[in-house]
């Protein structure tokens, strides 16, 4: 039972009437839309057709008056009773009947060289001076073609004329039979013509449809025309077309503020007579020239309201029939939710949807029934179901409020930790930004932990200190372990070294870093402290051990007379200790020229094979000390190298030495060269005692040695694989080495090749 009044709605005829309605309106409209914008489409085509063909009406009726004049002139020049002319009575009745033929020649004559004119149409102008004249000079030049022109000479001396006589001129040089010049001929053409041909075109159509022929000069003069536009200039669309060669058809707004269809075109295209290029212009109203396909509009309109009241009354009918059952449905409805419980659903018949509708809601309102008592049995057991969710619902809170306690408390524990160790432990997520600071970030950048989380690296360090990290940061945030050092920007002068760790996901992205930095600005002052007072030692020290080895030298070559054996032995170990303690100098000074930046190199393009060659004969002397033998040989072709030849050769003679002196008696030291696509690779290569596994990744740092007392036998100071790496690396090359314990050692270097 329904406890609650329903809301009005609308029945279900008038809606149904309404959307027909409405459908026929929408139908009738687009009809009326679409077939107003295809006949206002084809009528707007249509005038622009008539309007080009007529503008090319007249340019071809113009074509072909110049094109008769340009013909006349010339066969009157042809003629020999005007070449060799001496009587003006008889030029003057040839050029009088000629004016009859065609009385839009307004006047005709031949001019003498001087420009006294000889003969004329009716004596006009006879013996006057015309010399002045454009048509008379322009004639002289050849056949001409004058542009339109307000009569001078011939205003007073022609009959009286409606309109003020405007001519177009066209002449021709005349010559005798012997060649020599009799003078110019000269033919004045009436504008009338022009204005006859217009009338003739628009007679059908200028005072019903507003059409109107315009020329226009090539100074933009309207030369025909409305008389409000005659002898005044005008710009438009259509004449900057017409000028440009083209001819069609186009919609613009004139000066006068209307809208016209312009059909244009232009005159003297032809080449074979000299032409005058008009621009032909035919416009009408663009009101006038659509007004037919606006009365089609009315027309429709009229025709789809008639139609649409038609439907509008078929819609209203069908509309009752088809909502009587549902009418009859829908009050069996209403009863049952104002409390009828046994009000049956009444199955009707009229058409198939209503009595399938009717027999579904029957169904439903049996199975609601069926379903109301299922759900009363429910909700008896639901109240415990309830009780019992929220129950473990309050021990699940119980539970990860503790787990957030341990959390927190691990979090707690994890920053007083980082609080309390002498570095700055920083972590970033992969967005550049802060996550987790300690305490100590405030005595590096000055700002307080919590300001800084949440905010970039930029941020923090500056423009000028995140441009020098950056590339770091990049490498780090691709999966990479980085280390580096920086001295502070600005102010800061402290030296710090950074240490960039990746954090990954489960899936092994990159989620970020973690950046620990250690201010090593003490560290630094003792380096720097040492290296001065290795530098100076090693200085004070070179002079003087140069000379006590230079005369120990001489004393056991006998230089200062014999010397005892057991002297001579003592003396040799004397000059043995003091040429490890030369190396051992050269060898300190070599590191502190590299690692002050003092160290120079020429690098210059060499052939590899001759320098290897030499170095190899440098050091055979020194193999055979020690009972090896050294072997090169390469057939190959030469290759070219950018090196430092000396450094090279340091480089080469440090390895040689180190593989002789680690060699056993009657073993062979071996130099390899392999020619790769990009470098080429150096190795030299012994067959001694090798080098311990667990010593391979000391064996380039400084001052280390793999047994000391068997390199203070050998005489070695432990600086010289470093000294090489560098050298080598300076070159931009790498070096590296394969060794097995008992089995001997291989050291190479790659470098680029020219």
């Amino acid at each position: 039972m329904l406890n609650f009044k329903l809301p009005s709605r609308p029945r279900l005829t008038t809606l149904l009437t309404v959307s027909i309605c409405s459908t026929v309106a929408v139908i009738v409209l687009s009809l009326l839309f679409l077939v107003d914008h295809f006949a206002v489409d084809y009528a707007k085509k249509e005038a622009k057709q008539r309007l080009q063909q007529l503008s090319w009406q007249m340019r071809d009726s113009l074509d072909l008056v110049m094109q008769k004049a340009v013909g006349d002139v010339s066969l009157l020049a042809q003629l020999s009773q005007v070449k060799d002319a001496k009587d003006p009575k008889e030029v003057g009745s040839i050029l009088d009947n000629l004016q009859k033929t065609f009385p839009s020649y307004a006047w005709i004559g031949l001019a003498n060289p001087d420009g006294k004119v000889f003969a004329a149409t009716h004596a006009v102008l006879e013996g006057q001076d015309v010399s002045q004249r454009p048509w008379f000079k322009s004639g002289k030049l050849g056949l001409y073609a004058g542009d339109y022109h307000p009569a001078l000479l011939l205003e007073k001396k022609l009959p009286y004329n409606a309109d003020p006589w405007r001519f177009v001129d066209v002449s021709i040089p005349v010559l005798r039979s012997d060649g020599s010049s009799r003078g110019i001929m000269g033919v004045h053409l009436s504008w009338n013509w022009a204005r006859d041909l217009a009338k003739n075109l628009l007679a059908p159509t200028d005072s019903q449809y507003g059409v109107e022929i315009i020329v226009v000069r090539e100074d933009n003069t309207v030369i025909l025309g409305p008389k409000a536009l005659e002898e005044k200039k005008i710009t438009s669309q259509s004449v900057e077309l017409s000028r440009s060669g083209k001819t069609g058809a186009t919609e613009e707004t004139w000066a006068d503020g209307n809208s016209y269809l312009t059909g244009y075109s232009q005159t003297g295209r032809s080449k074979e007579f000299p032409g005058l290029k008009w621009s032909i212009l035919v416009r009408q109203p663009k009101e006038v020239a659509l007004q037919a396909s606006r009365q089609l509009r009315h027309d429709i309109l009229l025709l789809g309201s008639v139609l649409g009241l038609l439907l509008a009354g078929i819609a209203a009918i069908l509309a009752r029939r088809l909502a009587a059952p549902l009418n009859e449905l829908s009050a069996a409805i209403e009863k049952r939710g104002k409390g009828a419980s046994g009000q049956a659903i009444p199955v009707v018949t009229s058409f198939h949807e209503a009595h399938v509708l009717s027999v579904i809601l029957g169904e439903m309102v049996r199975n609601e029934e069926q379903h109301v008592l299922a759900l009363r049995k429910m909700n008896e057991g639901l109240e415990s179901t309830v009780a019992e969710r929220t129950r473990e619902i309050e021990n699940k809170a119980q539970e990860l409020e503790k787990a957030l306690a341990q959390q927190q408390s691990t979090q707690l524990r994890l920053q007083a930790i980082t609080d309390n160790l002498p570095s700055v432990i920083t972590y970033i997520d992969a967005g550049q930004r802060y996550r987790f600071v300690n305490a100590h970030a405030t005595s590096v950048f000055g700002v307080m932990p919590d300001q800084m989380i949440g905010k970039t690296l930029e941020e923090i360090s500056g423009e000028q200190a995140y441009a020098v990290m950056k590339p770091h940061i990049q490498a780090a945030l691709q999966g990479e372990n980085i280390s580096f050092e920086m001295t502070g920007i600005g102010d800061n002068q402290r030296n710090y070294q950074y240490n960039y760790i990746p954090a990954k996901d489960a899936a092994g992205q990159v989620e970020g870093f973690y950046a620990m930095t250690f201010d090593i600005t003490d560290r630094k002052r003792v380096e720097a402290m040492k290296n001065e007072f290795v530098s100076t030692v090693s200085h004070e020290l070179r002079t003087p051990l140069t000379s006590i080895n230079g005369a120990l030298k001489l004393i056991v070559a006998g230089v200062t007379g014999e010397i005892a054996p057991k002297a001579k032995e003592l003396l040799t170990v004397a000059l043995r200790n003091a040429d490890r303690l030369v190396r051992l100098i050269n060898d300190i000074l070599d590191i502190e020229k590299i690692e002050s930046g003092n160290m120079e190199f020429d690098l210059k393009s060499n052939p590899l094979v001759p320098l290897i060659k030499e170095t190899v004969a440098a050091s055979e002397a020194f193999a055979e000390q020690y009972g090896v033998v050294m072997k090169f040989e390469y057939a190959g072709e030469d290759l070219n190298v950018k090196l430092d030849r000396d450094r090279f050769v340091q480089v080469l003679t440090n390895l040689l030495s180190n593989a002789i002196k680690f060699s056993n008696t009657g073993e062979f030291v071996e130099v390899l060269v392999e020619n790769k696509e990009k470098t080429v690779k150096v190795t030299v290569a012994d067959h001694g005692s090798g080098i311990p596994e667990d010593f391979h990744d000391k064996i380039f740092q400084k001052f280390s040695q793999v047994d000391s007392s068997n390199t203070k036998k050998k005489g070695g100071t432990g600086l010289g694989l470093n000294i090489c790496k560098t050298i080598i690396e300076h070159m931009h090359g790498t070096i590296g080495f394969h060794s097995v314990a008992g089995k001997g050692s291989q050291f190479f270097f790659e470098l680029p090749k020219e």
